[in-house]
């Protein structure tokens, strides 16, 4: 499934239109009937049997204008407001006007709040719902001032329910969601595609339920190279979850190495590992301080150890790994860096810096240019990557995409870059989305956890499947396994151990898994 920014999305509209025949009209009908479709199934109309409709002046307000008439003919008591004149519709805009006055429905034109609040004081919050389409893909700058600001304070302020026309007005993809004033939905039809406004920064909360719905443009005209943003789904990496030969053996599917834990922090080590073993992989070897062997021994006996205190006691045993984690609960000492150090130079297998092996790299960049073809991945949180990049959180909060994909291009890395939708990027720029895990996940050694399952599916499939293919898996199936637990044990007392748990269920349940953003 492709997120795109809006830019894309007016290209892909006009390619509909010009090289598909498709006409404008058409495709504003079908997105009309679509978003009714969507919004009378949310709103009924024996619950909801009134409907204020809020229109713009462009595209987004004629969607609105043939919503209203559509609503209509299925019951409703519609009104129609209009914070634009007549006079200033766009043709098709113009066109969905005719027909609602023809319908019976005369739109009233609203110039100042007073006026909107007036309407919104006369409904029934109760027994109403307003539709938002006063902008669409076209607002470039943040709402701060003028009518339109005072417009949706009004709705916010009322307690009327909102379902928005493809993104509630006010939000938009190059400024923060609290750079101005936007409506906050309920419900969000999203025309055709997820945009990047619904997910950055963390829009999806004011879009409240967001429904991907169909109106009628070929998908194709979308699969180019250009539009380089897809939400992961199992369909993309089904190949990875293939059944096991009946004479398979353990050495099959890969020997990670995870490099983790210190005499402070011993269950960051013991947590990744364990998560590499519950990924599938068949062998899993853990670095450890010497003092932290017994307990990584008792704690799961499944995994081996290589107990070490010197970088160079585990240069000479590199070879036989597969992949290489390193950085769960390692400490910010020079030890650490010296071994992340030796790990970059040495390491001829894919190598995952998560955690502390990150931290120890601030003002040390140069050091992740040496890998050459060798796979890097990076797995920082929001706050790591601020550091690495010498951004704040705020910086990459705010343009999340473009300083992912600038580091992953100029770096020749892999990118995991953690948090709601985390990110997985590729060194050739293509960004996967992911769609599950839930905010019970925020809890200590998930990420450890995280970073034990990309380390024990990389090891078991690269180089025979596409290394960003593998991660974004990784990435999933560790939200969906979040999930899956949230549902047995809820989200306040959820901990690491569920995640690891629940992560051979992800992948047995994978074909039970329903985007929240399509229609069941």
């Amino acid at each position: 499934m492709k997120v795109l920014l809006n830019s894309w999305m007016r290209e892909i509209d006009r390619g509909a239109i010009a090289q598909r025949g498709i006409s404008a009209i058409t495709l504003m009908e079908n997105a009309a009937v679509a978003c009714c479709d969507y919004f009378t199934a949310v709103f009924p109309s024996n619950r909801y049997p009134a409907c204020l409709v809020l229109s713009g002046k462009g595209n987004n307000g004629g969607d609105g204008l043939a919503i209203a008439r559509l609503l209509l003919e299925r019951g409703y008591n519609v009104r129609a407001l209009l914070l634009a004149r007549p006079n200033d519709l766009g043709h098709e805009a113009r066109t969905n006007y005719d027909r609602l006055r023809e319908a019976g429905a005369e739109p009233g034109p609203v110039s100042s709040a007073a006026a909107l609040r007036k309407a919104l004081d006369a409904c029934d919050a109760g027994e109403t719902f307003l539709v938002d389409a006063v902008f669409g893909t076209g607002l470039d700058k943040p709402v701060s001032a003028g009518l339109f600001a005072e417009a949706f304070h009004a709705v916010n302020r009322s307690s009327i329910p909102v379902a928005a026309v493809d993104i509630p007005s006010g939000l938009g993809e190059g400024f923060a969601p609290d750079a101005g004033v936007h409506v906050r939905a309920r419900v969000t039809a999203a025309l055709h595609a997820l945009k990047w406004v619904h997910l950055n920064p963390d829009g999806s909360p004011d879009c409240g339920r967001i429904r991907v719905v169909d109106i009628g443009i070929p998908r194709d005209l979308e699969d180019g190279d250009e539009y380089f943003i897809r939400m992961t789904e199992p369909a993309d990496f089904k190949a990875l979850l293939a059944r096991r030969p009946r004479a398979a053996h353990k050495g099959e599917f890969g020997h990670a190495l995870v490099v983790a834990g210190s005499a402070e922090k011993p269950g960051a080590g013991i947590l990744a590992s364990y998560a590499v073993l519950r990924g599938g992989a068949g062998l899993c070897t853990a670095a450890v301080p010497p003092q932290n062997r017994d307990l990584s021994v008792l704690a799961h006996p499944e995994v081996m150890t290589l107990p070490f205190k010197k970088p160079e006691e585990i240069s000479a045993r590199l070879d036989e790994f597969s992949c290489v984690l390193a950085g769960p609960g390692m400490g910010e000492s020079p030890d650490t860096l010296r071994t992340v150090a030796m790990l970059l130079q040495k390491a001829k297998s894919p190598l995952v810096l998560d955690a502390d092996a990150i931290n120890v790299l601030d003002g040390q960049a140069p050091l992740l240019r040496g890998r050459g073809q060798r796979p890097l991945v990076l797995t920082p949180h929001p706050g790591e990557f601020a550091r690495l990049t010498g951004r704040t959180v705020r910086d990459v909060q705010q343009d999340r995409l473009n300083l992912a994909r600038e580091f992953a291009l100029q770096q020749g890395a892999y990118l995991v870059l953690k948090g709601h939708h985390t990110l997985t990027v590729s060194p050739q720029g293509r960004v996967w989305v992911n769609q599950t895990g839930n905010p019970g996940m925020a809890t200590a050694g998930s990420g450890d956890v995280l970073g034990g399952l990309i380390a024990g599916l990389v090891a078991q499939h690269y180089p025979r499947h596409a290394m960003e293919i593998i991660l974004a898996a990784a990435v999933f199936l560790h939200g969906y396994a979040g999930d899956l637990a949230a549902r047995e044990v809820g989200e306040a007392g959820l901990t690491a151990g569920d995640i690891i748990r629940f992560i051979p269920k992800s992948i047995l349940k994978i074909n039970g898994f329903h985007s929240p953003f399509l229609a069941p």
